[in-house]
């Protein structure tokens, strides 16, 4: 049975996509690196990790009450717990080989799983595997974001923090532990493509990461290949789609005046 043309147009975009990642990854193990704008708000993140070392005090990651298969409009895409999921990870695997200790929590029972085993796995490559201590991997809340952040508000009371890093799906939820964070002075690090939340966020901490930023912050917070390698492929697809965007719009200007077909996708 042959394939349909939009499975092979599918399988022909992986395929490009896979190989500009293996291309990437090759690119920087060679050190080229292109030159990156700076984001302060990691730099917070960062030094935090760095103190915690010294001072014993547990940074604070959560990808919020992120929900898989979340559509737009609701809690919180996949994409962004995605994104939460790959900082937590990073982040431990810096905490693992800087022997600094960390406090990983969640509002979603697949995301606590998901969290257990990257955390997990991030303390075994990076040869701390005797370090890693389930009971740091929290589940605060199951699909209900105001029981998450009353969580979030108790954890920064039980536990004296370096920083947190509050980074997925939130909504208005946030300014609740974003407030409970700042009268604490605990530095917070905030990011979410939200935009109910992105102006609590703003609010509450000069450390946020703004929309599509979130996805580029496991690159800054580490420097291993494989999330350079994939934030390089991200901007490259970026680029690609801004470019057909801006070519459908121009060719839809002009078809009616050269009598040019119509795009498939506008019939």
């Amino acid at each position: 049975m042959p394939l349909a043309p939009e499975t092979i147009l599918i399988l022909l975009v992986l395929l490009v996509v896979v190989a500009m990642t293996w291309l990437h990854h090759a690119r920087v193990g060679a050190g080229r690196l292109p030159q990156r704008r700076p984001l302060p708000a990691l730099d917070t993140l960062r030094a935090a990790i760095g103190r915690g070392a010294e001072t014993g005090r547990a940074t604070h990651v959560a990808p919020g009450a992120s929900v898989l298969g979340a559509a737009d409009g609701g809690r919180a895409t996949t994409a962004e717990l995605i994104a939460g999921l790959l900082v937590a990870e990073r982040v431990a695997s810096e905490a693992a080989l800087n022997g600094a200790p960390i406090l990983v929590s969640s509002g979603d029972a697949v995301a606590h799983l998901a969290l257990r085993g990257s955390v997990r796995q991030a303390y075994q490559m990076a040869g701390q595997a005797q370090d890693y201590d389930p009971s740091r991997v929290q589940l605060l809340a199951h699909n209900d974001e105001l029981a998450y952040a009353a969580g979030v508000t108790t954890l920064y009371r039980q536990h004296l923090l370096e920083a947190s890093a509050l980074i997925g799906g939130f909504n208005q939820e946030f300014l609740l532990l974003g407030e409970e964070g700042a009268r604490r002075d605990l530095p917070q690090v905030a990011g979410t493509t939200s935009s109910v939340a992105l102006p609590l966020m703003m609010l509450t901490t000069p450390a946020t990461l703004i929309g599509e930023e979130i996805f580029a912050a496991e690159a800054y917070v580490t420097t291993a290949r494989l999330p350079q390698a994939r934030l390089l492929t991200q901007d490259v697809l970026r680029t690609v789609v801004i470019l057909l965007l801006i070519g459908g719009f121009v060719y839809s200007l002009v078809q009616p005046t050269l009598q040019l077909p119509p795009l498939p996708l506008s019939r």
